[in-house]
């Protein structure tokens, strides 16, 4: 097992730092310290280090999204705590990681056919925790997932926009612009159903 933690953790890092498509079984092998014939004794095909990856990425955001979920009680602000958290999260290498391989799961149904179970388990465990703590007790029920995933992007997508064109002197004022219209909306009762 220490084997496929090394080719794990090398092509954690090797996706978020040069991105899928380079990611050769060579710079695996050789960010692990490993041979070839090494990696190939654990896995059949690049294909399945790479879903192994995947479900590795999964696990350890599950586990600090939920520790941090767990916590956010004794907080004075758990919104705050909770976006802080999520911005964070998503300027991880993890989630660089796990980025780049969405993307390439976009153009190759093998890989997304395997994806799809595990990242459908993911989500729903998050959401079933955001529900359990009652972060988002303030908004209707019909809105809570969706609000998750729209506060999810909007970390996502500046984290791959920071890539290009980084400002740092806007985040402040962004989070307290998403905290203000999530306090509105809670404020008004949601959004009338349509």
């Amino acid at each position: 097992m220490a084997t496929v933690a090394k080719l794990v953790d090398a092509t954690i890092a090797a996706i978020g730092e040069v991105g899928y498509q380079r990611t050769t079984v060579q710079e695996i092998c050789g960010r692990a310290g490993l041979s070839a014939g090494a990696m190939f004794r654990q896995f059949d095909t690049r294909l399945d280090l790479i879903v192994r990856t995947a479900e590795e990425v999964f696990a350890r955001q599950l586990v600090g999204y939920t520790a941090t979920m767990e916590h956010l009680g004794a907080q004075d602000n758990p919104i705050d705590v909770a976006l802080r958290f999520l911005r964070g999260a998503q300027r991880s290498n993890l989630s660089h990681a796990l980025r780049e391989i969405y993307l390439a799961a976009r153009s190759d149904a093998e890989l997304r056919e395997r994806l799809a179970p595990i990242a459908e388990n993911y989500y729903r465990e998050i959401v079933a925790t955001l529900e359990r703590i009652g972060l988002l007790a303030d908004y209707p029920a019909r809105v809570r997932e969706p609000l998750f995933f729209l506060l999810l992007h909007v970390f996502s997508g500046e984290a791959v926009v920071r890539g290009v064109y980084q400002r740092p002197d806007l985040d402040e004022s962004v989070l307290r612009l998403v905290e203000d219209m999530l306090a509105v909306y809670a404020a008004h009762g949601g959004a009338p159903e349509v």
